[in-house]
């Protein structure tokens, strides 16, 4: 079964020919397997004090599904597993969630570190005050060292117009 949703007003059809030629371009070694640190919460797969110990898979995150592949940024970036999955396509369904997960990027935390149930309790007690308008701050898990708000994530849209809105692509 193939991909059932637009993204950056790219068919389900066009996911799955880039799709298919990203996993060519891998088996003919043309493009290296997606290896760490994640370009979204910096992860580098590597067990580090502070962080919750476990396995990280990497994935490419494609945000332009024309062909040719494009193999770089903005186009295609390497991030983790759970950030792929559970963030980046998610973030149009819980937009305070996104939100609060940034904000834990932003203060050195992992995708990972979610697993770790007072880290999770943490930043949905902060998506929640965002509902709020509550101010509150997140403890510092580690360093971070991005132009806040101008790092490639913060300028993705949210809205679930731009799922089909040719205009989402990257520039």
């Amino acid at each position: 079964m193939g991909t059932l949703t637009w993204y950056n007003g790219y068919s389900p059809y066009e996911r799955d020919k880039n799709y298919e030629e990203l996993k060519r371009q891998i088996k003919v070694k043309k493009l290296a397997e997606p290896n760490g640190p994640c370009r979204l919460c910096g992860d580098t797969g590597k067990d580090e004090p502070g962080h919750f110990k476990g396995v990280v898979v990497f994935q490419y995150h494609n945000e332009d599904y024309s062909l040719p592949l494009k193999h770089g940024e903005p186009a295609l970036y390497v991030v983790c597993r759970h950030c792929h999955v559970h963030k980046l396509h998610k973030r149009f369904d819980n937009v305070p969630g996104w939100n609060a997960f940034l904000a834990h990027v932003r203060r050195g935390g992992y995708a990972r570190d979610l697993k770790d149930p007072n880290v999770a309790k943490e930043v949905r007690m902060f998506a929640a005050a965002l509902v709020r308008g509550a101010n509150i701050e997140l403890s510092r898990i580690g360093p971070y060292d991005k132009p806040i708000g101008r790092e490639w994530f913060a300028l993705l849209r949210v809205d679930i117009e731009s799922q089909r809105d040719p205009a989402a692509r990257p520039t």
